[in-house]
């Protein structure tokens, strides 16, 4: 006989939907690959009166908590989101011997060690791959087939919406404001996107992770971050023009064993050769470096209904599966200054007036000799733009380039390089201007 499965499902949104017509609509192949039939019992929602297209889900509809503990479920599914009420309800769950999934980044990078250590205290298991990447499966990777490695770092593309703007911006010279409107528009942006475009969403997956590769907890208050609201279409064009791509990266490095973690989110510049460097639009990646397995890149849908209620379900029909689960994790880590390991640096300039290239040049030898690696500049009819790739600079070098001209706006970005890049090449002057 099949063995029944009785699973509760917390929250009924986008996530939630998804996860309730997928188990619907795949009974019959998950049956059949996993011997067991899996049945939602019961489906906390807010409000019961809302009109929903989901068959048969109005039989199982509370809004009551304690009902949902009172069908005994097998397996709690939380999709609802924030710290609050879910923790105490993950929590009572625990207690009376319920498995967990959940796709909660936010928990489980504020409160995820916390819930590690019940889970191994109730003898439950927590799953929460849907948390990272949406149907990217990074987490079961690096939990699972990834223990023999060390890991040294990862980085990757951690959020959709700030990668469509980006793509948006850098191929259709199109504004930030603008581009964030047209997302919104199509559902790939919040109303209230500060979240995504200021960079924290990524920076509660990036603790995950963290936490995952390197066994170490860092706050995520602890975590640099800058977000891309104040990133121009002329920025985002001489970046190209020097060979790389803008892209909101989430970055973390262990160097050595249980030794110090450098980690950030921050717009900087990846070579254009560099896998990362072509993944558009709403869709996230991530590369990870072991000792081992060298490196590995996974590419997919990191948000939406299907890829994440994927995630979820594929979760689902683990729980009960015995993996050997690593629970320890160091506190209270040696964390570097985010942008410490980043030596070469793109300087990006909109000065006022005109810029002639005899001009730039000399100005340019003066400052930073060998340090410079690239230059381009762009000139129009107000100002002119000027980006530079610069390796080895201090900080009274920038101030010193910086007083030379009449400065309008200026940035200064992190850039991506490893040992196939620009630190084993040459110094290369690269003078181009706008035709």
């Amino acid at each position: 006989m099949m063995e029944k499965v009785k699973v509760a499902l917390l929250g009924l949104g986008t996530v939630g939907s998804g996860v309730w017509k997928m188990i619907s609509e795949n009974r019959d192949v998950i049956a059949r690959k996993t011997g067991k039939w899996y049945q939602i019992s019961s489906v906390l929602v807010k409000n019961p009166e809302k009109k929903r297209n989901l068959d048969g889900v109005e039989e199982v509809l509370t809004t009551d908590f304690s009902q949902v503990l009172a069908r005994d479920p097998d397996v709690l599914i939380e999709v609802i989101g924030g710290v609050e009420p879910a923790f105490s309800y993950i929590k009572k769950a625990m207690a009376k011997g319920c498995h967990i999934v959940t796709a909660n980044k936010e928990l489980m990078a504020k409160r995820g060690q916390e819930l590690e250590e019940l889970s191994g205290q109730y003898g439950v298991q927590l799953r929460y791959e849907a948390s990272v990447g949406g149907g990217i499966p990074v987490i079961s990777t690096i939990r699972h087939f990834l223990k023999a490695n060390r890991i040294y770092r990862f980085y990757g593309i951690l959020n959709g919406t700030t990668n469509y703007i980006l793509t948006r911006m850098s191929e259709e010279a199109c504004s930030f404001a603008d581009v964030l409107k047209d997302a919104q528009e199509k559902g790939y942006a919040e109303a209230d996107p500060s979240s995504d475009v200021e960079g924290l969403d990524a920076v509660y997956k990036l603790s995950i992770l963290m936490r995952l590769a390197f066994q170490v907890h860092v706050p995520v208050s602890q975590i640099p971050c800058q977000g891309i609201t104040d990133l121009s279409p002329q920025e985002l064009q001489l970046a190209e023009m020097l060979g790389y791509s803008v892209k909101l990266l989430a970055r973390a490095e262990q160097f050595g064993e249980n030794g110090p973690v450098s980690c950030s989110v921050l717009p900087t510049l990846v070579p254009l050769h560099y896998s990362l460097a072509s993944v558009r639009d709403v869709y996230n990646a991530v590369t990870i470096e072991g000792d081992y397995v060298q490196d590995l890149t996974f590419v997919g849908q990191g948000a939406g209904q299907k890829p994440t209620a994927s995630a979820v379900v594929e979760d689902l029909l683990n729980t009960g599966i015995s993996f050997e689960e690593e629970t320890g994790c160091q506190t209270n880590p040696w964390v570097l200054a985010g942008e410490d390991v980043f030596l070469t640096r793109f300087m990006w300039l909109k000065v006022r007036g005109q810029v002639t290239k005899p001009a730039l040049e000399a100005q340019l030898k003066e400052v930073f000799a060998s340090k410079l690696l690239r230059w381009a500049m762009l000139p129009e009819q107000a100002h002119t733009s000027i980006g530079l790739i610069v390796q080895g600079c201090n900080e009274q070098e920038r101030k010193d380039w910086l007083s030379r001209w009449d400065v309008e706006q200026s940035q200064n970005r992190p850039v991506l390089v490893g040992k196939t890049l620009l630190d084993r090449c040459p110094p290369l002057f690269l003078a181009k201007t706008k035709a």
